[in-house]
C-alpha cells in the first residue's frame, strides 16, 4: 500500500503545464517564398537555400516557424523550425539554407540542416507554416544547375508566387559569386 501511495504522490508532483510553444505572429501572404537556390554545377561549397520576403509590413521573429518541404511525387517531406530569434524587418529578405546554424556561409540567415535529414528536392512544394496555419505556398518543378530560381515581381506577394510565369532562372551572380541575389530584391523576369 505504501509503494502505491508513494509512486500516486510522485507521479502527481511530476505533473506541469507543457511550455508555450513559439509561434511567430504571421498571418497568410505575411512571408512570401521568393527565391530557391539549388545545387550548382561546379559549385560544390555553395549550398542550397530558400529566401522569404516579410511582406507584412512590420518586423517579425520568426522563430517557431516550421518549413516543410514536399517532394511533387508525394513520396517525402522534411520539415524544419527556425529555432531561434531570427528578426525579420519590414520589406527585408531572409535566407534559411542547408548548412549548420553555427557553420552557415554569409548567404545564409538562418542554418536549416539540423531538421534537413534528405538530400535537396529537385522538385518541391515549399509550404511556409506558423502556429499550424499556411502563411505562403511555393512549388518548382525543377532547379536551374546555374543560378536561381526567381520570383521577378515587385513587390513579392504570395499571389504573385502563386503563377508560374513570375518565376523564372536568375543567372545573376553576387561579388562573391553566390548565385542569384540572396538577402535582396530579386531581378525582375524577362
Amino acid at each position: 500500500m505504501r509503494a502505491a501511495t508513494l509512486v500516486l504522490l510522485c507521479a502527481a508532483a511530476c505533473v506541469r503545464d507543457p511550455d508555450d510553444s513559439v509561434c511567430p505572429e504571421v498571418g497568410a501572404g505575411d512571408l512570401v517564398v521568393t527565391e530557391i537556390g539549388g545545387e550548382q554545377t561546379g559549385m560544390d561549397t555553395l549550398k542550397p537555400w530558400i529566401e522569404l520576403y516579410n511582406a507584412s509590413g512590420r518586423s517579425v521573429d520568426l522563430q517557431g516557424l516550421k518549413v516543410r518541404f514536399r517532394r511533387l511525387t508525394g513520396d517525402d517531406s522534411t520539415d524544419t523550425i527556425v529555432r531561434r530569434s531570427l528578426v525579420v524587418a519590414p520589406g527585408a529578405y531572409v535566407v534559411l539554407g542547408l548548412a549548420a546554424d553555427d557553420d552557415r556561409p554569409a548567404y545564409h540567415d538562418y542554418g536549416i540542416s539540423a531538421d534537413f535529414h534528405a538530400s535537396w528536392p529537385t522538385q518541391a512544394a515549399i509550404d511556409v507554416q506558423a502556429c499550424g496555419e499556411r502563411v505562403d505556398l511555393a512549388q518548382y518543378g525543377s532547379l536551374p544547375k546555374t543560378g536561381t530560381y526567381s520570383l521577378g515581381t515587385t513587390p513579392p506577394t504570395a499571389e504573385a508566387n502563386d503563377l508560374p510565369a513570375n518565376w523564372c532562372t536568375d543567372t545573376t551572380t553576387t561579388p562573391d559569386s553566390f548565385p542569384g541575389t540572396p538577402q535582396k530584391a530579386n531581378t525582375a523576369c524577362p
